[in-house]
């Protein structure tokens, strides 16, 4: 159980270090004297649709009737 939470932990702070350094994050201290406060910027996620048409390839089917060519 102790390791299951480790672990989870770990992932966790991973995750963060990983969202910092890729940009996704901003972590600014902005009181220094007390207690600190931190300001965190997230950047916009941007969720939407689109209608695009799509060229289909079109496929024919025949009678099924092979001829074979015996020699």
């Amino acid at each position: 159980m102790l390791r299951a939470v480790l672990l989870l932990v770990a992932l966790i702070v991973l995750l963060v270090i990983g969202a910092v350094w890729l940009g996704l994050l901003d972590l600014n201290q902005t009181q220094n004297a007390q207690a600190p406060k931190f300001e965190v910027k997230v950047n916009p996620v941007t969720v939407g649709t689109t209608n695009v048409q799509i060229e289909v390839p079109r496929v024919e089917v025949g009678d099924g009737n092979v001829q074979a060519n015996a020699q």
